[in-house]
């Protein structure tokens, strides 16, 4: 609860104030938790379920009546008395409900983890995708103040008649091209800020008429989340993780064969309701309170058997109900099968097009640190006069395209390890990695 209060406070710090606050992964996770109305609706149904389970065996508590026997004789209570029976049913399916009743809680406690799991995932996407329009958004701005810069040195040179007009016109234009390529992602920058905030259940963040940009950052870079992937992943990568996938012993195919099996204890149930025979126990005492002196007390115990024989044929409402339910353990048992096949070849793409990203981040690094490189040699010449402007913009431009690519290959990089998270992590493993 106090963790609770700390992100609320945040909030409204964030909302009413103009100082830059950077939101770390781990709060955003836990506002998403508490607030989401996925999570709220998976929670009450896992609630009912764990609640139904928990009282599966009430069908076995007794059915208690008490009756009064009022005698009366010539229009006068004569005799004033009450009496009591006891009786308890057992169906003979009782086992097998009970069975049913657990198998669908923990079913309703898997779907609940990966509806968790779905949640952080959506969380941690739209966090990396944040950072990464933020850091593009630098970029943009870094490159805007240069060409800002550069424009009022040539109007300088160009009124001290050392640089010729078109120079001078070449470099305004290219700044002025950038003002409201730059404006546009900064709106969307604070629109997708606003749409994060109704993934954590926020409506939205009000904005103080002296703020230009939006009052909250984010806390972490790319390259240092995708460094705690792969650490947690190395953690984990081993020979068990790939026999897990490979049997189904993940998320989606575990909640399939809970379903499995709930669905051959209800075909379990169905027979032995239609087949079996249910006992009947009844104990009576009359009276068990009388008005009348030396009344003599009856007791009655009896035992009752019924056989629904009308089952047995094979054209009853029992018998297709039966075959009805043996029907869906069919299909649950082709819908696993399904899974389990598509998981593996998921997890087998997603390794590979990490590895893959893995071998070219070597390659793109040495790109980025060339292209910054050629960038700062040609400013320098173009100072001296040694080049052109539209040999030294067209390095700024490579300069700025080989940052914005890294970034990018960062972010997809990002999204296949939260793909492979939410494939072979459960809930709340993937709630405990996000708090490291």
């Amino acid at each position: 609860m106090k963790k609770k209060y700390v992100i609320f406070a945040v909030l409204a710090f964030i909302t009413t104030c103009t100082q830059v606050f950077a939101l770390t992964l781990e709060q955003a996770v836990s506002l998403a938790l508490e607030n989401n109305i996925t999570i709220k609706r998976e929670q009450i149904t896992l609630n009912a379920a764990q609640r139904t389970s928990g009282h599966s065996w009430n069908s076995l508590l007794p059915s208690v009546a008490v009756g009064i026997n009022d005698e009366l004789s010539n229009g006068f209570q004569n005799n004033f008395g009450l009496e009591g029976k006891i009786s308890v049913s057992i169906p003979c399916d009782i086992f097998a409900s009970i069975n049913k009743t657990r198998t669908d809680y923990e079913a309703a406690l898997i779907s609940y983890e990966e509806a968790v799991s779905e949640i952080i995932a959506q969380v941690k996407t739209a966090y990396f995708s944040l950072i990464y329009e933020k850091q593009n958004l630098d970029f943009l701005k870094e490159n805007l103040e240069s060409a800002k810069l550069q424009s009022a040195q040539n109007e300088e040179r160009y009124l001290c008649g050392s640089l010729s007009e078109l120079e001078y016109l070449s470099s305004k234009v290219a700044y002025e091209k950038l003002r409201p390529e730059y404006t546009a992602q900064e709106l969307s920058y604070k629109n997708n800020i606003k749409s994060f905030c109704l993934i954590l259940g926020v409506e939205k963040l009000e904005e103080t008429e002296k703020t230009e940009e939006s009052d909250l950052n984010f806390e972490g870079t790319l390259e240092t989340f995708i460094k705690d992937y792969t650490d947690f992943f190395n953690e984990k990568m081993n020979a068990a993780l790939f026999s897990d996938v490979a049997n189904g012993n993940i998320p989606s195919a575990l909640l399939l064969k809970k379903q499995l099996e709930s669905a051959q204890n209800e075909v379990s149930k169905l027979k032995l309701s239609a087949w079996a025979p249910s006992i009947n126990l009844s104990y009576s005492v009359n009276p068990l309170f009388s008005s009348a002196e030396n009344n003599p007390i009856k007791q009655a115990f009896s035992v009752g058997l019924s056989v629904p024989l009308e089952n047995y044929l094979p054209f009853s409402q029992a018998a297709d109900s039966i075959k009805q339910a043996e029907d869906s353990v069919k299909l649950i048992e082709l819908q696993l099968e399904e899974k389990i096949k598509t998981a593996n070849a998921q997890f087998s793409s997603i390794i590979n097009e990490l590895n893959q990203k893995n071998e070219s981040a070597v390659t793109l690094q040495k790109y980025v640190q060339l292209a910054q490189k050629t960038y700062e040699a040609a400013k320098f010449s173009y100072s001296k006069g040694t080049m052109e402007l539209l040999s030294m913009q067209n390095a700024a431009k490579e300069n700025l395209e080989a940052k914005l690519s890294q970034q990018n290959e960062f972010l997809e990089t990002l999204k296949l390890y939260i793909e492979l998270e939410k494939l072979c992590i459960s809930g709340t493993d993937v709630y405990s990695n996000s708090q490291r």
